[in-house]
């Protein structure tokens, strides 16, 4: 049996996302210009039976992220869309006119110009640096100190510079900040901070493409809605991604939203028992690299405290538990999964094993439960 600590939410304080920071028009602009793009193609929702006996549920639904425009990772559908969105708008403010994707692909001669850079801990810094490729742009993507090589040489991969900062990664965003400021760089974030937020929401704005096509390969299963959702959260962009658009969607029938987090990084589950946004302190010493962030986006926190159900703060024994299942097929289904895309596969596995958490989160026959498989690489 592993150990999970579970902070929950009382049922009372249950409530609607907040307004103004998942803009709906946005979100549908967002998914319509990604369905667009050369290589698009919705990613595999399938079921894990195996799972759902293991956990005494009517089923198990697990959305599959691992082939995802040949990157392996979501975040291409958040990071590429928020370079493409800074690239027209600094170009429409050099210019006048706003160049469409495929100007930009043809090479707009602007947009060589113009430099764009990120924070990350690796899968987002590759979205950012694919789409500069994609978009014609230069790249610099900070990496923390102890990020592995394979990260940095995926990122390479597209023609990026790629820097190390020592330290966690929440001082890899400030040394991101003044970087670009040094040097007249546009900030690809997917972190919000103070007087840092729009391109955080579009990037929010991309990743509910991952929820609607969610939704509609259910409805086209002929699934009865899910009961419960798990979600990897990190700094919260996916999460407020996914649940904003469950909660749009299925309205009073939303599923129940549990956050999935390393043990010593779980800044949600810190601010769910607190009732206020707070700190997980490093060392994260967590090799689920995508999700080791010591403080939430505080766009994504303000979003999603109406909305999360509960966190799991999960042992590094879970995430292996739960890629060697989804590996050996066993669950229902042959998925490789990185240490953060195995994440939530993990946390049912462990769950299956407390029956205690399990009442407490309603994890019963009649329940229905979605989880996600966001990268099949690195953290």
């Amino acid at each position: 049996m592993t150990a999970l600590r579970l902070s929950l939410r009382s049922p009372e304080l249950r409530g609607a996302p907040r307004e103004g920071i998942l803009d709906p028009d946005e979100a549908a602009a967002a998914r319509s210009v990604i369905r667009s793009w050369r290589g698009y193609e919705a990613t595999a929702t399938v079921a894990l039976p195996g799972l759902a006996a293991l956990l005494g549920v009517e089923a198990v639904w697990v959305k599959d992220e691992s082939s995802r425009f040949g990157l392996g990772s979501f975040k291409s559908l958040g990071g590429a869309f928020a370079v493409l969105s800074a690239l027209q708008d600094e170009i429409e403010r050099k210019t006048g006119a706003r160049p469409t994707a495929a100007e930009l692909r043809r090479g707009h001669t602007v947009g060589a110009g113009i430099t764009v850079t990120t924070a990350s801990a690796g899968n987002h810094g590759r979205s950012v640096a694919w789409g500069s490729a994609e978009f014609g742009c230069r790249c610099v993507v900070f990496l923390p100190e102890d990020a592995i090589a394979a990260r940095a040489r995926a990122i390479e991969s597209h023609g990026a510079k790629v820097v190390r900062v020592p330290g966690a990664y929440d001082g890899v965003v400030a040394h991101t900040d003044r970087e670009a400021a040094r040097n007249g760089w546009l900030v690809v974030s997917d972190t919000a901070y103070e007087g840092y937020e729009e391109t955080p929401r579009r990037i929010m704005a991309g990743y509910t493409l991952l929820a609607a096509e969610m939704l509609e390969a259910l409805a086209s299963a002929g699934s009865a809605p899910l009961t419960h959702l798990f979600v990897q959260a990190g700094v919260g962009g996916l999460a407020t991604g996914v649940c904003g658009h469950f909660a749009r969607v299925c309205g009073d029938r939303r599923p129940r939203f549990v956050a999935v987090e390393p043990w010593r990084a779980d800044c949600f589950g810190r601010s769910l028992r607190l009732g206020r946004v707070s700190v997980a302190e490093p060392p994260f010493d967590t090799a689920m690299g995508g999700l080791a962030a010591g403080v939430a986006s505080t766009i994504a926190w303000e979003f999603l405290e109406p909305l999360l159900d509960g966190a799991l703060a999960l042992p590094e024994a879970v995430w292996v538990a739960g890629a060697e299942a989804l590996e050996s097929g066993r669950l229902g289904a042959h998925i490789v999964a990185g240490p953060s895309g195995a994440a939530g596969i993990g946390a049912l596995l462990a769950l299956a094993g407390l029956p205690g958490l399990r009442r407490l989160l309603g994890l019963d026959a009649s329940a229905r439960v979605g989880a996600l498989i966001t990268e099949t690489h690195f953290g």
